[in-house]
């Protein structure tokens, strides 16, 4: 990605460089500024987490979101061992929580994560869960000796932008430092994904582990 410095002036009328963070996914490339090495330059986990810790300002600028669902996976999966058909219940409850872009850990307190969280709001209306625990269940008549479970498509939500951040003091030789191509997604609380039970016979190798006391 292209690198460009720009001049600040500062209050006193004194100007400023500000140094730009290429940040992009996993394995993200850091584009120092002009006359600093490598080893001067942050990393997109350190600008991050200083995020409205010693930050003087930090904002993310939303610049897509996207709702969609999951891929389809596997809640639960019931056996039924008895010589007729039953009537089971089937499902189970999962943990779905955010993930991002560059492999940094979420948490609800950190900085970061809170000024993303009110940008998507003001701009798309949708709040942003960090985790969500959600419950599937289904009623299910299994033929004897068949198993049954639910294929779940979880509903999810992504956005996507770039954060600005500006330390009061120089940090890594800048006052201005930018995290660009930032993407998160998470459980979508507006949307309800699909749920669809289905059965099959049983393997002569899940009988044996399952039926047999």
């Amino acid at each position: 990605m292209a690198f460009a410095a720009r001049r600040l002036v500062s209050k006193k009328g004194l100007p400023r460089t500000a140094g730009v963070l290429a940040a992009l996914a996993v394995g993200t490339t850091l584009l120092a500024a002009p006359a600093a090495s490598a080893a001067d330059q942050p990393t997109t986990r350190e600008l991050l987490e200083a995020c409205g810790v010693t930050t003087s300002f930090c904002k993310f600028h939303p610049q897509s979101f996207e709702e969609y669902t999951g891929p389809t996976h596997r809640v639960g999966t019931v056996y039924n061992c008895g010589s007729q058909t039953n009537e089971l219940t089937v499902g189970s409850s999962e943990t779905v929580g955010s993930s991002d872009s560059v492999g940094v850990a979420i948490t609800a307190t950190a900085g970061f994560a809170k000024v993303f969280e009110v940008a998507v709001e003001t701009s798309y209306n949708h709040t942003w869960e960090r985790s969500h625990t959600d419950t599937v269940e289904s009623k299910v008549n299994v033929q004897s000796h068949h198993k049954a479970w639910i294929d779940r498509g979880s509903p999810k939500q992504k956005a996507t932008g770039w954060y600005e951040i500006q330390f009061k003091n120089r940090h890594w030789g800048h006052f201005d430092w930018y995290v660009y191509n930032y993407t998160e997604s998470g459980w979508d609380n507006q949307k309800a994904g699909f749920s669809v039970p289905n059965d099959a016979p049983m393997t002569q190798a899940e009988i044996g582990a399952h039926c047999r006391s």
